[in-house]
């Protein structure tokens, strides 16, 4: 997932950085490509934005196939820690011993980490999804040609639709989904809590 979210960040300096600009004979002044006929520079940023594009494409693609794999995983994964971090914490409360406070109060920011590394690295993705349709807008696109503007067009609609990787399909991977995985833990906690002390 860290890689999917790189490879956003990378495509959307790439598409925030294309200018179809041509300073070596005007002193640094812009020349857009609208002001004269389409020249072997509009070409290229058109052939660019279009490479653009299908690099995007791709991604999505992989974040599918992603998602497909590690829908289920993520799922299970999220479903152990919210049991082991409940009983650790009972383990930790309830024992006497303490090597045994000790040792399961170590696991607790292992168990931790582990959930929060998912939540992370799926929250970058949803967030670099999103800057590539802004970087798509910040480009300079106002006075290019209409085959450009067309092109950038369907790159903003796509990356419009946000990019958001679940677990099973019905839960949300954000940095949110780590609040409630702790919540959800030492809730179930407090009531296995209540249990004992009645």
């Amino acid at each position: 997932m860290v890689l999917v979210a790189a490879t956003l960040e990378a495509l959307a300096v790439r598409i925030k950085e294309m200018a179809a600009v041509d300073t070596s004979s005007n002193n640094g002044k812009t020349e857009y490509c609208e002001k004269k006929p389409a020249t072997r520079e509009t070409d290229e940023m058109y052939n660019t934005l279009c490479k653009c594009i299908d690099d995007h494409q791709n991604i999505l693609r992989f974040v599918a196939y992603l998602q497909d794999i590690m829908s289920p995983i993520a799922l299970m994964q999220f479903g152990a820690s919210v049991l082991v971090i409940c009983f650790t914490l009972f383990q930790a409360t309830y024992s006497e011993d303490f090597s045994s406070i000790f040792k399961s109060t170590s696991i607790l920011p292992v168990e931790c980490t582990q959930v929060y590394l998912y939540c992370w690295a799926a929250n970058e993705v949803t967030v670099q999804a999103e800057a590539v349709s802004l970087a798509a807008y910040s480009c300079s696109w106002v006075d290019c040609s209409p085959r450009f503007k067309l092109a950038l067009r369907i790159l903003i609609s796509r990356a419009q639709k946000p990019l958001v990787l679940t677990a099973g399909r019905v839960y949300r991977i954000d940095k949110e989904a780590f609040l409630s995985i702790v919540n959800a833990s030492y809730s179930y906690y407090a009531l296995l809590s209540q249990t004992i002390n009645r």
